[in-house]
């Protein structure tokens, strides 16, 4: 991560040196920004117009970018609640896949080991693009496993919304 940041910053003071030194050589004619603006807009416009449906064999998300997506403009409320979560069906879902490893009320494995205790119910409550992401994908570092082509994706919503319920 440090190696990307260090790269980008670089790159960024390179291209402005190169600005810098262009637009003291030669500044362009009255208008040539705008009408270079004009056309990329135009360019972007038609990409978008053009832009493979979500699922289709010329949609490029991965299988991870387009379940976090879904997260994020479908499932999370402003209140950062799962939308449409039956919390029942949950709790059942809950007891049936999750409570051999995190226990009755979740708080069996610390999800945080490095730190201050943190239990799923406070995972799901405060951060629920990370409860979300290992639900879905595991980490092997915590040895959670992966769901995603185990439990569906209402199932998940429903054991999210349930989750988010616990201490």
């Amino acid at each position: 991560m440090q190696l990307r940041k260090t790269t980008f910053i670089a790159g960024l003071l390179t291209a402005l040196y190169g600005a810098a030194v262009g637009i003291a050589a030669d500044t362009p004619p009255a208008g040539a920004v705008a009408q270079a603006a004009n056309a990329v807009q135009a360019k972007d416009a038609a990409q978008a117009k053009d832009a493979p449906a979500p699922g289709s064999p010329g949609d490029t998300l991965t299988r991870e970018d387009a379940r976090m997506a879904y997260l994020v403009y479908k499932l999370l409320g402003k209140d950062g609640k799962i939308k449409g979560a039956n919390l029942k069906r949950g709790e059942k879902l809950f007891y049936q896949n999750c409570r051999p490893c995190h226990g009755e009320d979740g708080r069996r494995v610390n999800v945080n080991p490095t730190g201050r205790p943190i239990y799923i119910g406070q995972r799901a409550r405060e951060d629920m693009p990370t409860f979300w992401y290992q639900m879905n994908f595991g980490d092997e570092a915590r040895n959670m496993e992966p769901y995603y082509d185990e439990i569906s994706l209402e199932d998940m919503k429903d054991i999210a919304g349930y989750a988010q319920t616990l201490p």
